[in-house]
């Protein structure tokens, strides 16, 4: 009897397990240390063949009883067994559990062919009795064919839906009319307001006339120079500014002026405009700036607003110039012209205000553009003739550009005023 030690199945004379195939057998005939006898044949075995001879009314053979089976005594194929036990294993297969690697061993399979040959001679003899007595075969009635017939199909037919009476069937054969009326469209009248009396337009006049390019040529703009106020003797401070180029000379400059702001459509910026004028009056100019500012985003295009908004840049920017710290020197040049900016919409919406021209012409002179000051203050002093400041700033542009005869030329006639005076002494 033999185990497969794989998945438990009993076998008898098998090379391999008939289960699961492994070559794992486990010979149950052996005996242990402890000499326990194992069973040496299938249990119930003979009681399997009484119960069969019953049924057959078949005689045993006499020699059934010695026959045993080969597998039972043969020691176990394996490589290696029970206790110890080392086998030479058979193995036809060529591939799978057990298999050779190296391939099939062919003088064991002959002699495990020789094995299966005697085990065949071991057959069962009947007797002669047995022979003799007849059997009875009972031929079985032939089964009648069966024809599966397939019902038909049924196919489903279309319904035709009975017409009415009154329906009547128009054919393709139908002539249509030769003429077909159709109905008049009604002209709707234009009313005589509506109408527009106008000559065609000639296409051909218009594309055959030549193309007009104005080619506008800006000219860049003289660079900024920076006044150090604070190197100028005698300056006057918050009453006067003083315009100069280089440090060969300097004069005098009126300080620019603010404008009354009407504020009759606008009463909710009254309480900035105040708070506006307070801070040029204290000499506040960024908070000045920043009231009229916010001044001119709810008054676009006020002229007084702008004026006053590009003065308080404009001191602002003097104010950064004269400081020692460089860094606010440099931020002084974008200063000015913010001033100037603000001063120019404010003359674009007013060109005829004189105290406009005037901070304008100011602005440019101190931010160093002195050849445009000029040209704004000879534009005022033709309205004002006898502008004080006007003469004044005509003669300290004069100056800067290197003309001090014709600059006290101006100056001569309009004696009396204090820095007036003043400039007509350091021009002798």
């Amino acid at each position: 009897m033999l185990e497969c030690t794989i998945c438990g199945l009993l076998s008898l004379n098998a090379v391999a397990c008939p289960a699961c195939g492994s070559q794992n057998l486990v010979d149950l005939t052996a005996k242990d240390d402890s000499e326990e006898a194992l069973p040496t044949e299938i249990p119930g075995l003979d009681d399997a063949a009484d119960s069969w001879h019953e049924l057959e009314g078949s005689k045993p053979a006499a020699d059934t009883d010695d026959i045993t089976s080969g597998l039972t005594n043969s020691p176990s194929d394996l490589p290696f067994g029970f206790q110890g036990q080392s086998n030479i294993s058979v193995s036809r297969l060529p591939f799978g559990i057990g298999s050779h690697a190296e391939g099939i061993p062919f003088d064991q399979a002959t002699n495990s062919e020789d094995s299966t040959e005697s085990n065949e001679e071991h057959k069962f003899e009947l007797s002669n009795d047995e022979l003799d007595q007849p059997i009875d075969l009972t031929v079985q009635e032939e089964m009648p064919e069966v024809v599966v017939t397939r019902p038909d199909t049924q196919r489903i037919t279309a319904i035709e839906e009975e017409e009415a009476d009154d329906f009547v069937r128009t054919s393709s054969a139908t002539t249509l009319p030769d003429f077909v009326e159709t109905p008049a469209e009604e002209l709707i009248e234009i009313p005589d307001e509506w109408k527009i009396y106008a000559a065609e337009t000639n296409m051909e006049e218009i594309y055959a006339e030549s193309s007009k390019i104005v080619e506008v040529v800006h000219e860049p703009e003289e660079d900024v120079l920076v006044y150090q106020h604070d190197n100028i003797v005698g300056y006057p401070g918050n009453n006067a500014d003083t315009q100069f180029t280089g440090q060969s000379m300097s004069l005098e400059l009126h300080s620019a002026r603010a404008m009354d702001v009407n504020l009759s459509n606008n009463p909710e910026c009254r309480e900035d405009l105040e708070a506006g004028y307070f801070a040029i009056a204290k000499g506040s100019w960024s908070d000045a700036a920043i009231k009229f500012q916010r001044i001119a985003s709810r008054m676009p295009g006020d002229s007084a607003v702008y004026n006053n908004y590009g003065l308080a840049l404009l001191q602002r920017a003097i104010e950064m110039a004269k400081d020692s710290d460089q860094s606010n020197q440099m931020l002084a040049t974008s200063q000015f012209e913010s001033a100037i900016l603000a001063l120019r919409e404010a003359a674009k919406s007013n060109p005829d205000e004189s105290l406009i021209l005037l901070n304008l012409a100011h602005a440019l002179l101190v931010s160093g553009r002195s050849e445009k000051a000029l040209k704004i203050i000879e534009v005022h002093n033709d309205k004002n003739t006898n502008s004080v400041e006007g003469a004044n700033l005509h003669a300290a542009a004069l100056v800067s550009l290197g003309q001090s005869v014709n600059a006290k030329v101006i100056l001569s006639k309009h004696r009396g005023d204090s820095i007036v005076d003043e400039n007509l002494a350091r021009l002798l």
